[in-house]
C-alpha cells in the first residue's frame, strides 16, 4: 500500500520533534524556569549554553574560504576565477550572515550531525 501525502496533514505530523525543537529553542533563549512565573517572582538565569553557540558559531564560520581546483595545469587562471566569482556572489548576497544563521540554528537544534 502507497502512503499518500496530503498536505491537510502537515500539523500533525512530527510532532514530537517539532516539540522537541521547541524545548531547545526556549532553553537557547533562556525560557529554563519549570511553571509560570510567580507575583513579584525574581527569576536569574545564566545562560551559558547561548554563549557557548554563539562563541564557538562565530568561532567555526571566521575565515571562510574558497578553493577552485584546476581541471588541468592550464586551468590555474580558470581556477582564479571561479574563486574570484564565488567570492563576489557570497558577498554580495550576503551569505556570510545566512551561513553563521544558519550554523547556530544547527548548533541549538542538533539537526547538523552526520550519519
Amino acid at each position: 500500500m502507497k502512503n499518500e501525502f496530503s498536505p491537510a496533514e502537515l500539523s500533525r505530523r512530527d510532532t514530537a520533534r517539532m516539540a522537541g525543537y521547541r524545548e531547545l529553542l526556549d532553553f537557547y533563549h533562556g525560557n529554563q524556569w519549570a511553571g509560570g512565573k510567580q507575583r513579584g517572582e525574581k527569576r536569574l538565569t545564566f545562560n551559558y549554553a547561548r554563549v557557548f553557540v554563539e562563541k564557538t558559531t562565530s568561532y567555526l564560520m571566521s575565515g571562510m574560504t574558497f578553493a577552485v581546483e584546476p581541471r588541468n595545469d592550464n586551468g590555474a587562471a580558470g581556477a582564479r576565477q571561479a574563486e574570484a566569482a564565488l567570492h563576489r556572489v557570497y558577498e554580495e548576497n550576503h551569505l556570510e550572515q545566512l551561513d553563521l544563521e544558519t550554523e547556530t540554528d544547527c548548533a541549538i537544534l542538533g539537526d547538523a550531525r552526520t550519519k
